[in-house]
């Protein structure tokens, strides 16, 4: 284990120089998907700190600069869920925040290490939070601190650093920690953690989850607090806004509230499938009325959301990707960034942001019935990417194959299901996907605004995409592209 600020920079020098080093082993791994944002190497997870600032698109992401066998500190997502200092999941490295940062969502700059534990006042972590202004328009980070001492079930605390106006450099504020369990008084809030800065009427609020124990029952919950001056370094805990009322779950994991269309949408990762809650927010009484939920995306590939808010005003969502298997010099992704809206009825809906089609190449089209038993090619696949747009009218059942893999697209009409995942969904004679095939990823975009995000043992390899009507006709509109992914990420900062 880490102890002294010289061992902590030895071990980050050489982190530094083993993500070089595995870098070339990564991009020639086959199965790394080539367009979704992923770190230059090593293991990386959760979306952090996104935030747009300065014509830039900035992500900062869990990572271990160290290896791309384990996550470094997230024991409690292993096997062995284990909060031991002697442990391989703390001698195996530490957790930090990547960086990066871009102009259009599709081409990435990498940039040095934006956060590291400081080591001399018990830290070894950097967990999941947020990036934002504060009321003095200065960069801040905020996020859960995790130690030796700091355990995530019940002593972990929040911390925050100040940031350059190009977040280039950052610098741990004295007053941490500036959130600790101290705030509740007699209310006990374990599993507390994952910060999410919200902005509202002036004012500078933050939620954190956490796993509340009562003498009658325990609950996975979202707390508020309102920042108590300008530089955010000051809170005052509100009170609990949100409960799933589930003793079986642990906690309410990287909460996000954000307006959308004129209505508040809860994000929430509970240990499971990610789900969305829309409704009112009361912010001087501390409560959320849920109106209307639903699923953000039926795989559990999916987790750990996070959003920002662009120059155009729009809400942009990612998430992590996990379960890659037999990786060479990188583990993980994050998902495709998605636009979010909200319905009349107060359904999410997730779209592909524009930007995406700038990866567009060759183009194939195909319109027409396909008789019971019978299949069309959709495109020639090369390099296991492509979108596809796909209009389907049928009374049956039709599937999507892939060449020299046994994964496919199974269509009926109340579910999507691929790779032993599936999207329940209302039933429907006509279904319209937007499917994104990256080699091991497949994202897809649902009619209904719900997703289904699913990691792929293989790599999809080059070849002829079909489908076929396995049970009835089958009217098909399809638009089919490859995509262009080439240069999208550079190195050139990250020293």
């Amino acid at each position: 284990m880490l102890e002294t600020k010289e061992q902590l920079e030895q071990l980050l020098a050489r982190g530094v120089e083993d993500i070089i080093n595995a870098s070339e082993t990564a991009n020639q791994d086959p199965v790394r998907p080539m367009y979704h944002f992923h770190s230059p190497s090593q293991w990386m997870d959760d979306p952090n700190g996104i935030i747009y600032h300065k014509g830039y698109y900035h992500m900062m992401y869990s990572l271990n600069p160290n290896t791309s066998e384990h996550r470094a500190g997230m024991v409690y997502k292993t096997a062995h869920r284990v909060w031991d200092p002697e442990h391989e999941d703390w001698t195996g490295g530490i957790t930090v925040w990547g960086h990066a940062r871009s102009r259009d969502l599709i081409h990435w700059e990498h940039l040095p290490i934006a956060l590291y534990p400081v080591i001399e006042k018990g830290e070894h972590f950097i967990w999941f939070g947020t990036t934002a202004l504060n009321e003095n328009g200065t960069p801040i980070a905020i996020y859960t601190s995790v130690g030796p001492e700091k355990r995530p079930e019940d002593t972990a605390d929040q911390w925050l650093w100040f940031g350059d106006e190009d977040l280039l450099t950052w610098s741990p504020a004295k007053e941490n920690p500036v959130l600790d369990y101290s705030l509740h008084g007699d209310e006990i809030l374990t599993e507390w953690r994952d910060p999410f800065v919200v902005k509202h009427n002036g004012n500078g609020y933050l939620i954190l989850g956490a796993k509340r124990i009562g003498k009658q029952k325990n609950d996975a919950v979202i707390a508020l607090y309102e920042a108590q001056n300008p530089e955010y370094t000051r809170w005052l805990y509100k009170g609990v806004i949100f409960s799933l009322d589930d003793n079986k779950i642990p906690s309410c994991e990287c909460p996000n509230l954000v307006r959308v269309n004129g209505k508040w949408v809860i994000l929430v990762s509970p240990h499971g499938i990610v789900r969305y809650y829309t409704g009112e927010m009361d912010f001087d009484n501390a409560h959320f009325t849920v109106e209307s939920h639903g699923i953000v995306d039926w795989s559990t590939n999916f987790y750990a959301t996070n959003v920002l808010e662009d120059h155009e005003g729009r809400k942009i969502m990612w998430g992590a990707v996990e379960g890659f298997c037999n990786t060479k010099g990188w583990n993980g992704c994050v998902s495709l960034p998605r636009q979010l809206t909200v319905s009349e009825k107060g359904v999410l809906v997730q779209r592909p942001v524009e930007e995406l089609k700038q990866l567009r190449g060759g183009y194939t089209g195909f319109k027409g019935c396909i008789m019971p038993g019978n299949s069309r090619e959709l495109l020639d696949m090369k390099n296991g990417t492509s979108e596809l747009h796909i209009l389907i009218r049928q009374d049956g059942v039709s599937r999507i194959t892939f060449p020299s893999i046994k994964a496919e697209i199974k269509i009926e009409k109340n579910r999507i299901s691929v790779g032993g995942k599936q999207a329940l969904l209302e039933p429907a004679l006509e279904r319209e996907l937007t499917i994104f095939l990256d080699r091991t990823v497949i994202e897809i975009f649902l009619d209904q605004g719900s997703c289904l995000t699913v990691v792929l043992p293989e790599p999809l390899v080059d070849g002829k995409v079909q489908i076929l009507a396995e049970e009835g006709e089958v009217s098909v509109e399809a638009d089919a592209y490859d995509l262009e992914c080439a240069d999208l990420f550079s190195m050139k900062s990250f020293c």
